[in-house]
């Protein structure tokens, strides 16, 4: 259900050490943040950092063929799995249209719903909706999960919704109850919303009785 929204890949490796993720999603932005300038070995070092686990990567090209040319670099070097993330512009349905059939694709930037729908008709698997982005120019990220994952479920369509761009961990609560089946969640909002002050005093509370009548830090 949680995706790491990241491309640092010490980060990545450390997250899925110590908790269950579906995968990892990047964007050109948080692949430069890195600084890398070897972009197609930096991905296939975040699929080592996560076996087996889903890698979305996002188009960066603007025009319909320098993106079908991105694709085929993708294709030569990554290992499956992986989706391809392709923004809803107008050369972005098109590639979606071209690639649906062999590669599997989330559609990413929808802040409106004639642009979910659009997505699903040009053969998108995944929809990523722009929660806080949507937020902050004072549009409702949540009817709009609502709405496509009715008209989802309606027409018997296999397609995932996805939540992206989050501030708080209340924005991600409601994602989910709208409708997102995942959210991808940048790593400084993860472990707030897995550990909490309230568990950990319990377990110390816990581990001091044991303590005190047994004598040992732990069983052995």
């Amino acid at each position: 259900m949680y995706l790491i929204d990241s491309a640092n890949v010490k980060t990545i490796k450390n997250l899925f050490e110590h908790y269950s993720f579906a995968g990892v999603t990047t964007n050109p932005a948080l692949m430069a943040k890195e600084n890398r300038t070897d972009f197609l070995h930096h991905l296939r070092d975040i699929q080592k950092a996560m076996p087996d686990k889903r890698l979305y990567v996002q188009i960066n090209a603007e025009k319909y063929e320098d993106m079908v040319r991105e694709v085929a670099s993708f294709k030569t070097t990554l290992a499956e799995p992986f989706t391809i993330k392709i923004p809803t512009t107008k050369a972005g349905y098109k590639l979606m249209r071209t690639l649906h059939h062999d590669f599997n694709i989330a559609a990413t930037g929808v802040v409106d719903f004639h642009q979910g729908i659009e997505a699903l008709e040009a053969g998108a698997h995944t929809l990523i909706i722009y929660v806080d982005r949507m937020l902050s120019h004072g549009h409702n990220p949540y009817k709009l999960l609502q709405n496509l994952s009715a008209i989802i479920q309606r027409e018997k369509r296999e397609a995932l919704l996805i939540g992206a761009s989050f501030k708080t961990a209340e924005q991600i609560e409601k994602a989910l109850l709208a409708g997102a089946n995942q959210v991808t969640v940048p790593p400084a909002l993860l472990e707030n919303l897995f550990l909490k002050p309230l568990s950990e005093k319990a377990v110390k509370d816990f581990t001091k009785s044991f303590q005190d009548q047994y004598n040992v830090k732990f069983i052995k």
